[in-house]
């Protein structure tokens, strides 16, 4: 009986054997093959991966990262600078902080002036307009000095290491100060020519060059192209 069985299963374990052998000779090219295509894809991963942190250090970014003339590093290297001088007296410590109030006192006279001259034009034909001729002509002659100085203390003394910026802004809002000083004079001894030709040509130069000194101010701040269109 056992001879009987052990007989077809030899004749199904042939088949069975050779359609395994047939898998295996078969699936021994498909290994190398897959495992190639896997090496390939991750070999381009690695390049992809390289490309990326080479464009992450190209020289711009290098640059960018360790100029010390670039705007970030700019604003540390002063003050590096800064930190290593030795500390300052009162005195000028005091006039430092007074000159930080130039952007604040230049706003009267620039107030001022115009408006005098405005004033003093309409207020030959309309009286009610003439009244305050003189009070905003003194006015301006009084401010107009305290603008004059504080702007000397927050641009510093030291003439010659200015640019022609600088200087033309400086003696332009100097002139500009002594100016109204006269006209303010003017005005207190004859007040009642303050609506006279020379107070309306005065109040029109200075306001002309108020004007003028308008674009300075803009220019250093924002650069000189900070009006073109």
């Amino acid at each position: 009986m056992a001879p009987l069985i052990q007989r077809p299963l030899a004749w199904l374990a042939r088949p069975v054997l050779a359609v395994v052998a047939a898998i295996a000779v078969l699936s021994m090219p498909a290994a190398p093959a897959s495992a190639h295509k896997d090496h390939k894809a991750k070999q381009e991963a690695a390049q992809l991966e390289a490309q990326r942190a080479a464009a992450a250090r190209s020289p711009q970014t290098e640059t960018t990262a360790h100029d010390m003339t670039m705007p970030g590093h700019a604003a540390v290297v002063p003050g590096m600078v800064k930190a290593e001088d030795p500390p300052q007296g009162f005195a000028a410590r005091l006039l430092d902080w007074l000159g930080r109030f130039h952007p604040m006192l230049v706003h009267f006279p620039i107030a001022f002036i115009p408006a005098a001259l405005f004033t003093a034009i309409v207020g030959r034909r309309k009286p009610g307009f003439a009244k305050p001729v003189q009070f905003l002509v003194v006015t301006a002659g009084v401010t107009a000095p305290f603008a004059m100085l504080s702007g000397w203390l927050s641009g510093g003394f030291a003439l010659g290491a200015d640019d022609w910026l600088t200087q033309s802004h400086r003696w332009l809002g100097t002139g500009i100060g002594l100016g109204a000083i006269a006209l303010g004079v003017f005005a207190l001894r004859r007040p009642e020519q303050d609506r006279g030709t020379a107070m309306i040509i005065g109040l029109s130069v200075l306001t002309a060059a108020i004007l003028v000194q308008g674009w300075f101010g803009g220019a250093l701040v924002h650069g000189v192209d900070h009006l073109n269109w």
